[in-house]
């Protein structure tokens, strides 16, 4: 850009070195040249092809052997398309669809039953009446007149001349020789998919599943995309989940905390649980029950149940409570010598 002649009007300097530039590139960019450069230099190129570099002009700025298209290959494809492949002499090779993405929310217990999800989403699928083909049935395909079969076309930006895929055949280096009348010779149309997609027990929040093949369909037959489901968990009143343990939380009485017995606590599976609690249990105090948390996604069983213990203290007491109370404060004070403080230790005060 530097020496191009739309910014140097009049300079014969910069119009004979872009020349010298212009020239380097076309003789690099053919693969005969290119060869011809790569084993004899500037010799090879002169004598092996009419005009050499540019008309006979010396090629300066690059060593012997360097490989203009490795240099600037990857800014072209990226900045012109040139990754799209064709079947054409000039392709890489069949385009694969597009992979989509579908976000689902499912509830705490869906994810640890597992479930057949059913889907609705629109994508695009091969073309049933041409099988994706892009030709009317009983009818083939001829060259693309365009780029000759290559399923690439020279394009000029500034003094570079690169290849891309082809607009008119999209690379394919073939063009219907009558088209589909139903995708107009694309060879796929726009419909609503209708799946159902096994989640599986033990799913967490934010986890994805790849269903292979369920993505969008490629052009001309090749590779479908694949679709992905990113799993979303609503958070649940009763249970908290951490991987595979569950949490809930149980209120019990000062006298049940101080003297001991039981409560019951709801599961995931639907079958409440007692879990015993021992005398002198404390406000904050974790009890495990054994296997009643998640399925364990990646291995066999499940995770615990965590029971968080809290200690409700009555806020309105009767007379007969309080006078009990009352007594009970005074038994504890008188064996402390006025400590107060297994009283304070049993009610959690």
């Amino acid at each position: 850009m530097k020496h191009h002649p739309d910014r140097n009007p009049g300079n014969k300097e910069a119009e004979a070195t872009f020349r010298k530039i212009n020239g380097a590139y076309e003789a690099l960019s053919d693969p005969k040249k290119r060869s011809m450069y790569d084993r004899y230099g500037e010799a090879g190129v002169n004598q092996g092809a009419q005009g050499g570099f540019g008309g006979g002009q010396g090629f300066e700025g690059f060593g012997q052997g360097v490989d203009v298209n490795e240099v600037f290959g990857d800014l072209f494809e990226n900045l012109f398309g040139g990754q799209q492949g064709g079947r054409g002499g000039g392709g890489r090779g069949r385009a694969r669809g597009n992979d989509m993405k579908y976000e689902t929310t499912i509830t705490l217990e869906d994810a640890f039953n597992g479930l057949q999800l059913p889907l609705k989403f629109e994508r695009v699928e091969s073309c049933g009446t041409c099988r994706g083909a892009g030709a009317k049935p009983g009818t083939g395909h001829k060259r693309c007149g365009q780029c000759r079969g290559s399923g690439r076309v020279q394009v000029s930006q500034g003094f570079f001349a690169m290849s891309q895929a082809c607009p008119q055949c999209a690379g394919e280096g073939q063009v219907a020789e009558h088209p589909c009348k139903d995708c107009r010779g694309a060879g796929r149309v726009r419909k609503q998919a209708d799946l159902k997609i096994k989640i599986p027990p033990g799913i967490y929040h934010g986890a994805t599943l790849r269903i292979g093949g369920e993505g969008e369909a490629a052009p001309r037959g090749g590779q479908p995309g694949d679709l992905f489901l990113e799993i979303r968990v609503k958070p649940d009143p009763r249970f908290e989940r951490n991987e595979d343990d569950l949490s809930v939380a149980a209120s019990i009485d000062m006298a049940t905390a101080a003297l001991g017995g039981t409560t019951t606590v709801p599961t995931i599976d639907g079958e409440p649980v007692t879990v015993k609690i021992s005398h002198g249990t404390q406000a904050g105090a974790t009890l495990r029950v054994r296997e009643k948390g998640m399925p364990k996604l990646h291995g066999r069983g499940r995770g615990d149940l965590l029971v968080h213990v809290k200690v409700e203290v009555p806020k309105d007491l009767s007379s007969k409570q309080k006078q009990l109370l009352e007594e009970l404060r005074k038994s504890f004070e008188e064996q402390e010598k006025g400590g107060g403080g297994v009283f304070g230790k049993i009610f959690g005060s």
